[in-house]
């Protein structure tokens, strides 16, 4: 059944607190991992918040910046539905719960899209190559 498939392989993060009985929490592992997960990674619920700020967070406002491109009506039936809407409600909340963390990652992508822009804007082919193999590093290092 496809229920069976649900967590195949799927990624599992454990935010336990400093109270959190280590033997439950072995055994907690293992039932995930029973039911299909793929990996279980411990974090604190500090270093979860500024983990989904960039790996959520930051590709919700930088979808949602991207769309609102006067290009991007250009392209009706183009989009192969790439942009899909999402509950401004809940993501709002969110974005203010982690707003610090979500402002660092946003202060970073801001950051990196200047050094591109400005190598672009200067013609400076040297400069946009070493970029574009640093984010190659970087992409090998990350998975």
């Amino acid at each position: 059944s496809s229920f069976g498939m649900l967590f195949n392989n799927a990624s599992m993060i454990l935010t336990p607190d400093g109270g959190t009985d280590i033997a439950l929490l072995h055994e907690i592992k293992q039932m995930f991992l029973s039911i299909g997960f793929g990996s279980i990674t411990v974090v604190s619920p500090e270093q979860h918040d500024r983990i989904i700020a960039y790996t959520s967070q930051l590709a919700h406002v930088v979808a949602s910046a991207y769309i609102k491109s006067p290009t991007a009506l250009e392209h009706t039936g183009m989009s192969a539905g790439s942009y899909r809407s999402l509950n401004s409600n809940m993501w709002s909340e969110l974005f203010l719960e982690n707003g610090d963390n979500l402002l660092n990652e946003i202060d970073n992508i801001i950051n990196n899209l200047t050094e591109y822009r400005n190598a672009i804007a200067s013609n400076d082919r040297v400069k946009l190559e070493a970029l574009l193999e640093d984010g190659t590093k970087r992409k090998a290092i990350c998975g």
